[in-house]
């Protein structure tokens, strides 16, 4: 008797404790997940352990994305399909997509819907960078039709309407709208496992003489943390770009100008931003490396103060590389109004603001150019034919005339001017030897 009653509170307790963990509740939200822009690790996980720790009456995947970069996807699909509340796909507003890796994981929920005008397709590769297993389809798809969906729908896109709203396997049904959804899954029954789950959302209200439905939960929308979203600003191959043009301009701003400032300090986070992109995106090496060159060619022709061949070079490596920075295209190449814009802004800065600031930096005491013409001034390093010498204190770069070689520590003098680089003679050659 003692044993019976032990064991009916034990029961009883083990219940109340799973119904409060597991069970659903009248309070419980609808839990509304925003998967955006290219996925990688962070927000797979971001996703994945969203739906493992928040307590929910629904779970609703509010998707906008072209694809993975990269990351492990296997576990996200199993977290769908072990969540404790149904799961959701809606793939909106219009003009959203769902490709590659993306549609796949609107693939694995119980209820998959879209807005009318949403794209869906490119699903080969499922993960950009990186190796990935062949994702799989949901149990109650019939494997040759799912077959045959996504192999029209590996290198191309479909777009979903209303008139035929169904794409096996990834789109059963049309809402246009995320309220319309919620509201009109009051009532749904969705089998996972051996359980069914009767879904109640909204509820019938009258007025002005008309029935409509209102939503009858809270609706909780989830989103990274600040760090998260800090590093996803980089998720995308133009900003990637944008930001690495950022980081190297104003590090060479400051190489030049010999100061640790504020460009210091945004040269350094662009470049954090950037390579945080670089490490997710499947990246085209090469066209990393025109960049590189193409903003060291830029550098180089402000340097000497000349707008002539490497200008042109410099910009059209730019180009090069900007537009063909990741090899995700189709599903999503750089956008070129970032990239022209990008290259621009950078352009402009090397040959406008860093000509000024550096030559108000270095400026000499001495105000204008004909009273540097025959000053002697000391080099400060060898000269073959480019160096730098020290004028009243300041350090100037010099060159010399090609096949001259004037050490550190000898007596030069000004012959000319190019901009910011001064052309220098020795004392012996200019006719004037000290005595």
């Amino acid at each position: 008797m003692r044993l019976s009653l032990f064991s009916a509170l034990v029961a009883l307790t083990v219940t109340l404790i799973a119904g409060s963990v597991f069970g659903a509740s009248e309070d419980d939200p609808i839990v509304v997940i925003e998967v955006s822009d290219p996925m990688d690790q962070q927000s797979i996980d971001y996703v994945s352990d969203t739906i493992s720790t928040e307590q929910a009456h629904l779970y609703i995947l509010k998707i906008d994305s072209p694809g993975v970069s990269s990351g492990d996807v296997a576990h996200l699909y199993q977290a769908i399909l072990e969540a404790r509340a149904p799961v959701v796909s809606w793939i909106g507003p219009n003009p959203a997509s769902a490709f590659g890796g993306v549609a796949y994981l609107a693939n694995h929920a119980d209820i998959r819907s879209a807005a009318p005008g949403t794209r869906i397709g490119y699903l080969d590769p499922a993960v950009q960078r990186g190796d990935a297993p062949t994702p799989s389809q949901r149990v109650d798809d019939d494997p040759e039709t799912f077959a045959d969906e996504v192999e029209a729908l590996a290198q191309s896109t479909v777009t979903v309407t209303v008139k035929d709203p169904v794409i096996i396997g990834f789109v059963d049904r049309v809402d246009p709208a995320l309220g319309q959804l919620i509201v009109s899954l009051d009532g749904v029954e969705v089998a996972r496992g051996d359980e069914t789950w009767e879904l109640s959302t909204a509820r019938v209200e009258t007025v002005e003489g008309q029935e409509i439905l209102v939503a009858t939960r809270t609706v909780k929308f989830i989103k990274p943390g600040l760090m998260d979203r800090f590093l996803r600003l980089a998720s995308r191959p133009e900003t990637t770009f944008l930001f690495l043009l950022i980081g190297l301009s104003f590090a060479a701003f400051e190489f030049y100008a010999a100061g640790r400032g504020l460009m210091a300090g945004v040269a350094a986070v662009s470049l954090i931003l950037a390579g945080y992109g670089m490490a997710t995106l499947p990246m085209w090496w090469p066209a990393v490396g025109a960049t590189l060159v193409g903003l060291g060619v830029l550098v180089w022709g402000f340097a000497q103060n000349r707008v002539d061949w490497r200008a042109v070079l410099g910009t059209v490596l730019l180009l090069v590389g900007g537009f063909t920075f990741t090899t995700s295209r189709p599903a999503y190449p750089p956008g070129a109004w970032m990239v022209i814009l990008a290259i621009a802004a950078s352009v402009a800065f090397i040959w406008y603001s860093l000509t000024a600031v550096v030559r108000g930096r270095f400026a000499t005491p001495t105000v204008g150019r004909e009273e540097l013409l025959g000053r002697r001034c000391l080099a400060v390093s060898d000269l073959d034919p480019e160096g730098v010498v020290i004028v009243d204190g300041a350090r100037w770069s010099a060159t010399a005339d090609r096949g001259v070689v004037i050490g550190a520590g000898a007596a030069v003098e000004i012959v000319g001017l190019t901009g910011l680089v001064l052309e220098v003679d020795p004392v012996v050659m200019a006719g004037r030897e000290e005595k």
